[in-house]
């Protein structure tokens, strides 16, 4: 796999040498950026996505979700039922994906900090886009940045989408030093984030409002005639007409 630079060098390299760019996101959510990407790639650039609302069956989940732990329909159908055991909207989804390496004593903080917010949690480890999923989901986030692009990704969350509360983290750890990178992840400020967000003050309910408009806006975008569907369209077009020119 590489170091964290090895792996950028070689995704640059693959970039640049591209036809084109296909992004698991979706226009509406992220416009702004769409418009200056497509500018610097020559409007090649197709937002497909996201990908995570287009399985519907819970069979189709449990097999995208299913990673290396075997999860299967009826596992799911448990996790449905402690889930609908509580209010609506009450339950805290605690994912850092599945790359995330922190020492021991750094998920302990976590783990305190869940539990001191007297929330129902449930905690999940796997990949992919949590704060995608979470803005196809239609609910606020907590946001816990550690590396990477994460950082810009709780900006987005925060200042553009407006749906997020911060734990507080304020500067990166270094991919595979986690463990000597000192107390990243607070408990008190995991408490007081999940506090924040599930306020029942005008704040929270504007952060959940704006949630649930974004959610409604995803599942436009995926339906037929929505942004994500004709860039799907505009995709096969261009694969087709670059097969024929060959």
């Amino acid at each position: 796999m590489g170091t964290p630079a090895d792996i950028t060098s070689r995704d640059e390299a693959t970039e640049q040498s591209a036809d084109g760019i296909v992004v698991n996101t979706f226009e509406e959510l992220e416009a702004e950026y769409v418009k200056e990407y497509r500018r610097a790639k020559g409007d090649k650039v197709w937002c497909i996505g996201p990908i995570s609302t287009c399985n519907k069956l819970n069979t189709d989940k449990v097999e995208r979700c299913r990673g290396e732990n075997g999860s299967t329909v009826n596992d799911y159908e448990q996790y449905l039922k402690w889930l609908d055991s509580w209010e609506p909207g009450s339950v805290i989804c605690s994912c850092l994906g599945s790359i995330c390496d922190l020492a021991t004593w750094q998920l302990l903080e976590l783990g305190l900090g869940l539990e001191a917010s007297s929330q129902p949690f449930i905690w999940v480890i796997r990949g992919g886009e949590r704060s995608q999923e979470g803005v196809s989901a239609g609910v606020p986030l907590v946001t816990c940045p550690l590396y990477a692009e994460q950082f810009y990704n709780e900006k987005l969350v925060m200042q553009v989408l407006g749906i997020g509360v911060s734990v507080g983290i304020e500067a990166a750890v270094t991919w595979g030093l986690e463990d000597k990178s000192g107390l990243v992840i607070k408990r008190e400020k995991v408490k007081e984030a999940i506090e924040k967000l599930m306020d029942r003050g005008k704040q929270g309910e504007k952060r959940r409002n704006r949630a649930r408009q974004l959610g409604e806006i995803t599942n436009r975008a995926i339906g037929v005639g929505g942004s994500s569907h004709r860039n799907i369209e505009m995709l096969i077009e261009f694969v087709i007409q670059k097969t024929r020119g060959q």
